[in-house]
């Protein structure tokens, strides 16, 4: 009968998201109630890290909900074209075009809204499903009423949706909140984007949303006038179902900065519209040839990848608890649990396309075979590649790939480094303070000189479609360790104190500073000044320490430094000793 679209990221954009998504979405899919019915939710740009917006809110989900749910993943890598054009992280045309295009075909209507709209059909006893069978053909638009944010943030429960359905049925007329904001025609309405409803043939004949949008509103404005143009109307549907929105005017929405605010020209969207036709987007909208992934909740949950991965590979600990030490004699000691690690260094990659392709550079031959057979039980079907440099782990053609590091680098999406030892046998105790054989050290040296080439060269070996690669800045050693610094480079103890007071008293009056400028000023200006300015002072300090003697007592404080380091370190040893 009918297919809702939805688009938005794994963020929290304009406030409490993740409630006002989970009540939206399990309301709609409760007044669905034709078997082709469909709710698709196209994720945007969420980070390859993080699992989509729908997939982290499942348990604030129904099973209605679930059963209904499409989602499109649309990954970093699409939005990169796009970067350096926009300030949105999320496009509306591209997003509501991509789940258009793979909508049910036997569905007749698509309805457009956002993530955090209820419809309340007036008929208690009616479905959405029942209102639009009844429907002629056309394009039909209903008034937005906003709830206050005290009534759905104190007293809708998110797994209750029939109660939060009926619970608006009383509030209504109790607090006013059916009030009815006019707009011209085509638009009709004010806030047109919450219920926007269209035969689908009409969408596929006028090319869809325009893909040009790509700052933020009036997207709604101009599909508005694009369907006027071709199909007439807008008729209402008023009469029979209200669309209410979850009001959350308190904290303001990170896309909204007055008049601050880039915004597509309505005159050129608008009013100077001719035609509904896209022909300049007629053959690419909605992305047909590219490999869009699709997520169902109720068959492909991120968590049962993830245990069929692990259950698959290791077996269950015998005993209740493992003990491991900090104390110093363990600190070099690079022996780990394999069983306990490969659970966290799996957490790391699950997220990732399925097509991804991994490198691992590793010590111990174990780990890259238990690795890559979670891998491929976890659902991925790129390749793990090993560098064929790495001549101390045997082939095993049907595990991994052995190829030239070069290669490897070329065709890798993720990079997984395990520093361990060559000779660990997996019953071997761990962290008794055990040295590293000839053999051991030869795997690590390896491994380390890999580590470097990777990062070196990383940035170059991308194509040009991903994203920027992630980059540390070396800032808070000058925070946790400044005392300790600028005594050895010279400066008594009460000195390199009050060096220490001023410079985190200097922090905290930047912070307020940028605080007060950044929705004037904008974030990029601010993140330019202040990336010249740490690059000059980071730049002077490296000077400053390459330059000055070291005082005698210096010796010590290097060495609480170091201690410091190793501890920080050896916490992690026990979780992963790999980089992913």
């Amino acid at each position: 009968m009918f297919s809702v679209i939805i688009y938005g990221r794994n963020d929290s954009h304009g406030y409490n998201l993740h409630k006002r998504a989970a009540i939206s979405l399990n309301a709609i899919a409760e007044v669905m109630t034709h078997p082709d019915d469909e709710l698709l939710f196209v994720d945007y740009n969420t980070p390859d890290d993080h699992p989509t917006f729908p997939e982290a809110i499942h348990d604030t989900l129904t099973d209605k909900a679930k059963s209904r749910l499409r989602i499109f993943r649309v990954r970093p890598d699409n939005h990169v074209e796009f970067q350096a054009k926009t300030h949105l992280v999320a496009l509306e045309p591209q997003s509501r075009n991509v789940a258009l295009r793979r909508s049910n075909p036997s569905n007749r209507w698509i309805l457009y809204t956002n993530s955090d709209v209820l419809f309340v059909p007036r008929d208690s006893v009616a479905s959405l499903s029942d209102i639009f069978a009844e429907l002629p053909d056309g394009f039909y638009e209903t008034p937005r009423f906003e709830i206050p944010e005290m009534l759905w943030e104190a007293a809708f429960d998110r797994l209750d949706p029939v109660g939060n359905l009926a619970k608006l049925r009383e509030w209504a007329p109790r607090f006013h909140l059916n009030q009815t904001v006019q707009n011209v025609l085509p638009m009709r309405y004010d806030a047109l984007g919450d219920f926007q409803l269209a035969l689908r043939e009409d969408m596929f004949a006028i090319h869809g949303f325009d893909e040009s949008m790509i700052l933020g509103w009036h997207c709604d404005t101009n599909l508005a006038a694009r369907l006027a143009l071709y199909r007439g109307g807008p008729e209402t549907l008023v009469d029979k179902v209200f669309a209410y929105h979850c009001d959350h005017t308190r904290v303001q929405a990170a896309n909204n900065k007055g008049r601050q605010t880039k915004m597509n020209s309505l005159q050129r969207y608008h009013w100077e519209l001719t035609t509904p036709f896209l022909e300049e987007q007629a053959a690419t909208w909605g992305w047909p040839e590219r490999d869009i992934e699709e997520i169902q909740l109720n068959k492909d949950g991120l968590f049962s990848r993830f245990a069929t991965g692990i259950s698959s590979t290791i077996v269950p600990a015998k005993e209740p608890y493992r003990t491991t030490t900090l104390e110093s004699y363990a600190f070099n000691d690079l022996t780990y649990d394999l069983a306990h690690t490969l659970p966290f260094v799996c957490d790391q990659i699950v997220t990732y396309a399925r097509t991804s392709n991994v490198m691992i550079v590793a010590s111990r031959p174990d780990f890259v075979s238990y690795f890559s057979k979670a891998w491929k039980e976890m659902g991925f079907f790129g390749q793990v590649l090993v560098p064929s440099e790495c001549d101390h782990i045997p082939a095993e053609p049907d595990q991994f790939e052995k190829a030239p590091l070069v290669d490897a680098l070329r065709r890798a999406d993720l990079f997984i480094f395990e520093f361990g030892y060559l000779s660990q046998k997996l019953e071997d105790p761990i962290r008794t303070g055990r040295l590293p054989s000839a053999a051991d050290a030869k795997a690590l040296s390896l491994v380390e000189a890999i580590f470097k080439r990777t990062a070196s060269s990383e940035a170059n070996t991308r194509p040009v479609t991903r994203r920027t690669p992630r980059r540390f800045v070396g800032i808070n050693v000058i925070f946790y360790y400044s005392s300790v610094l600028w005594q050895a480079v010279g400066f008594d103890e009460t000195d390199a104190l009050q060096i220490s007071v001023i410079s985190g008293a200097i922090n905290i009056i930047t912070t307020l500073i940028a605080i007060s400028l950044i929705d004037r000023v904008g974030r990029k200006p601010l993140l330019l000044i202040g990336s010249i300015g740490m690059t000059l002072a980071l730049s002077t300090m490296a000077v400053i320490f390459s330059t000055a003697p070291l005082k005698e007592v210096a010796a010590s404080s290097v060495m609480v430094v170091a201690d410091k380091i190793a501890i920080k370190t050896s916490k992690k040893e026990d979780k992963q000793k790999s980089l992913s």
